[in-house]
């Protein structure tokens, strides 16, 4: 009984040695991809950079032209201000090596109101691309927080680019914020495609597999939820999504506030 015992002790080492080798080299395997991804991630992030710089020196160059006028100019300073954060997220990205898991975030006072209505007007045209519009609920007044500007800024126009993307021609987004008990509120709201029950539990997941055509055929990424949860949780926020009760999504934001 021992003898047959220490046999089939013996063979259960040996199956477990074997499923332990090959557990290893699953996971060199994904180490090896995941390292390819962040290669390529630095070849675009670095390409990137040379028409960013272009497309921002052009707006600063037509903001003196005379002919514009005030309005044409703010939109130019919106484009100029747009190209500018994404080379600071684009230098950002490459100086860190594509990896902030131990990422100091620098936070300033800032009104999130006024980051929010930028944000709505820029993107606008984009909307107008689908015979969409974009409407910003608010109380118009100064909604006071401590983020990383160009962070949020990157998150608020992700979630509207998506709500863009994946609505129907000649339908409403409406873009939020609020504040209360010291507590901000922000959501937009699309009338769209909406997300699949079997895809609610993946969509903020990096290179998710929740990944679908707009509605015009506006090919997806499946990073930018990825990345938006990342920084609300740097912000101690959180970030969610709920049916949209006129067909669609719903995703929320909520951050600290400093009251008004």
């Amino acid at each position: 009984m021992i003898s047959r015992t220490l046999k089939n002790t013996k063979g259960n080492l040996t199956v477990l040695t074997q499923h332990n080798r090959k557990l290893q080299q699953s996971l060199e395997e994904l180490e090896r991809v995941n390292k390819n991804y962040l290669r390529i991630m630095r070849v675009m992030a670095h390409d990137l950079r040379n028409p960013l710089s272009g497309i921002t020196g052009l707006a600063s160059v037509l903001m003196d032209e005379e002919e514009f006028s005030d309005d044409s100019k703010y939109m130019l300073k919106l484009i100029e201000t747009t190209g500018l954060h994404s080379m600071e997220m684009i230098n950002e990205l490459l100086k860190s090596g594509l990896e902030d898991d131990n990422e100091i975030l620098i936070k300033q006072q800032f009104d999130l109101r006024s980051l929010l209505y930028d944000s709505v007007e820029l993107l606008q045209f984009r909307a107008k691309e689908k015979n969409q519009q974009i409407v910003f609920e608010n109380d118009n007044k100064p909604v006071l927080a401590e983020i990383n500007h160009e962070k949020i800024w990157r998150v608020v126009n992700n979630l509207i680019v998506n709500a863009i993307k994946f609505s129907y021609s000649n339908s409403t987004i409406k873009v939020g914020i609020k504040e209360n008990n010291h507590l901000v509120l922000i959501w937009v709201a699309d009338n769209g495609m909406g997300i699949a029950p079997e895809q609610k539990e993946v969509v903020f997941e990096m290179f998710t597999p929740a990944k679908r055509n707009g509605t015009h055929g506006e090919q997806p990424f499946g990073l930018g939820l990825s990345i938006s949860k990342k920084i609300i949780e740097l912000h101690n926020g959180k970030i969610w999504f709920e049916n949209n009760v006129d067909k669609g999504t719903i995703f929320y934001i909520e951050l600290p506030g400093l009251g008004t």
